[in-house]
């Protein structure tokens, strides 16, 4: 008896579907990509319940007879290609004739279109691959596709969908990726009744400023390369933007968007030493090249492409990248035709030009040593004014004031020697550093380190029992976002709000309104990015998660820790030392370290 068989149609259609519609955001590409194929000036997309209930596409593309409304949801019918060379230079972005069919095989389906140069428009229902009604219908030019109740006859499909938000923020994201692609048209983003983007017909650089904010503008450096291989045009951000994730990053080939680590790698080398380690750029390049040497069908979402030269493309991009960076002195250049003109703040170029006064003490000489015969109360009220800090009024002020001007060391044993040290236990202070005798030698305690362990326990204790004390920011901080780290927010906004940070989402902004009040405000911006880093590795365990957030948090708050007087010092240590582990911070680094006599003696070898 065989055992192989051809499956049911409905069956082969869902799995076919599986390959095409991953979530409701596969469905909105595949409409969008058809409607830009059909010539659309202007695409309104309309969601309802992140596309579970509801995805509506209007478009005033070229429309459909009443033959193509039917035939459109067959699997394998196209109207890009004809012959099989045409897959070595498409020009359209759907080609593969399964993306209606696959749809139509997990929804609820109608289709309103009409050519321009037809009288009435066609109407037609479908479900689970099979037309329940057609016929002819009043409706406007182009076609508007409604589609239902994504994935009813899958339960499994439906039941594996995530929250309403994250769907919704790979919905945007396929919009973003298609409006970059094509600024010179009228795009519409409408969420459950709500709209959230309006974008007018323009420029490349208006259409970046217009969905990641005006600020943008300033920020952009444009990259510009012909070559007999390959045409670049786009931009990339300036250093400053940089981000701790991956943010604003977008490769087109066509107008077709992909994502290659290769070419990433080009435009992540090119601004070496220009963003922090672990930090990514932003960019937005447009590649063109002839559509015969690559190949755009080795991943069923289209996402990736194989390049013929692609080395070549790489040393290109690197090139081009760098040279934009150095032409708009965004890296280190040396030009001396270079007009310094522009260097003056705008505030400042219709002052007059008025000369520097440098005020000096023309009888001054470094190398004359004063007697003390020469000793006057003219003399002391200048040396206190030069920072002796107080008047001389006889020869033991003179003889100090003299060993201190010549020796920093005898400077250094002033301070060390100053009452403020004289109490036990004595704390050397050094910037950085604590330093005491102990009993084998040399305590060294690393202040910072030893703060942020301080607080890290402290937080900890706070953070279990009631949520974490936050101050409200006099101004909002408005930190534009990549939609990844939106979506990273809104799943993590409970945690968020009871380690302190509270705030909105207005379109692609986060508007803090709140931050743990142990932070201070210039490191608002740096802890904040660590942390939604953090929050993307899913991999991490739920029940280490609040110690590690905690963590960046006392590690953000002790950033600018620092001692000045010894009764911070005993302070610090007596905190310290009252913890059950004093000796590392969280990531297991030295807080104290003794130096041993035998050690110092060494040095003295």
């Amino acid at each position: 008896m065989s055992v192989i068989r051809l499956l049911p149609e409905h069956i082969a259609n869902q799995i076919a579907a599986g390959e095409v519609v991953q979530r409701p955001s596969s469905v909105v590409k595949e409409l969008m990509e058809n409607a830009i194929d059909a010539h659309a000036k202007t695409i309104k997309v309309v969601i309802k319940d992140a596309g579970r209930t509801l995805i509506q596409l209007i478009d005033d593309g070229d429309g459909m007879n009443s033959v193509d409304s039917k035939s459109c949801f067959d699997r394998h019918a196209t109207s890009k290609i004809e012959h099989v060379d045409d897959l070595f230079r498409l020009k359209t972005k759907g080609f593969r004739g399964e993306a209606l069919a696959s749809i139509a095989a997990i929804a609820q389906v109608v289709l309103k279109t009409k050519k321009s140069d037809q009288e009435i428009g066609h109407l037609v229902e479908i479900e689970s691959s099979k037309i329940t009604k057609s016929g002819e219908i009043v409706c406007s030019n182009g076609s508007n596709f409604e589609i239902k109740n994504l994935f009813f006859n899958v339960p499994a499909r439906r039941n594996f969908l995530k929250s309403d938000y994250v769907e919704f923020g790979h919905i945007r994201e396929e919009f973003i990726r298609i409006a970059l692609a094509h600024p010179e048209c009228h795009l519409i983003l409408i969420h459950n009744n709500e709209e959230v983007y309006q974008l007018q017909p323009g420029i490349l650089r208006k259409r970046i400023s217009d969905i990641f904010g005006k600020s943008m503008n300033e920020k952009l450096v444009p990259v510009e390369e012909e070559s007999d291989i390959i045409k670049i045009a786009g931009y990339v951000g300036k250093p400053d933007i940089a981000r701790k994730t991956r943010g604003e990053q977008y490769f087109f080939v066509n107008n077709r968007y992909f994502k290659d680590s290769y070419l990433n790698h080009a435009i992540t080398k090119s601004f070496e030493g220009l963003v922090p380690e672990k930090s990514f750029p932003s960019y937005f390049i447009f590649l063109e090249i002839d559509p015969s040497k690559i190949d755009v069908n080795i991943h069923p979402t289209k996402t990736e492409i194989k390049f013929e030269e692609d080395r070549f493309i790489y040393a290109i991009l690197l090139s081009a990248t760098k040279q934009a960076l150095g032409k708009y002195n965004i890296s280190p250049t040396l030009d001396f035709d270079l007009e310094t003109s522009f260097d003056i703040p705008s505030s400042y170029r219709k002052n007059d030009v008025v000369e520097p006064q440098i005020n000096i003490n023309p009888s001054f000489n470094p190398f004359h040593k004063f007697a003390k015969s020469d000793f006057n109360q003219t003399n002391s009220s200048k040396i206190h004014e030069q920072g002796f800090g107080k008047a001389i009024t006889n020869e033991e002020d003179w003889d100090n004031f003299y060993s201190i001007k010549n020796s920093e060391e005898a400077v250094q044993q002033n301070i060390a020697l100053n009452d403020e040290f004289s109490q036990i236990p004595h704390y050397l202070i050094r910037g950085k550093y604590l330093l005491t005798n102990c009993k084998s030698g040399v305590l060294v305690i690393h202040i910072r380190r030893a703060t942020e362990r301080i607080h890290y326990e402290k937080l900890l204790r706070d953070f279990v029992n009631s949520p974490i004390n936050a101050q409200m920011l006099l101004f909002p901080i408005i930190k534009i976002l990549p939609n990844e780290d939106l979506v990273i927010w809104q799943e993590n906004k409970s945690l968020l709000e009871q380690l302190g940070f509270k705030g909105e989402i207005v379109q692609n902004e986060l508007q803090l309104v709140s931050a743990p009040s142990i932070i201070n405000e210039e490191q608002i911006d740096t802890c904040l990015s660590e942390l939604i880093q953090l929050l993307v590795h899913k991999e991490i365990d739920k029940g280490d998660l609040a110690h590690q957030v905690v963590s960046i948090i006392a590690k953000s708050s002790s950033r600018t820790a620092s001692i000045q007087v010894q009764e911070q010092a005993i302070a610090l240590v007596n905190e310290l030392f009252q913890l059950t582990d004093h000796t590392v911070t969280v990531a297991g680094k030295a807080i104290l370290k003794t130096i041993t006599i035998e050690e110092i003696g060494l040095k003295f070898k």
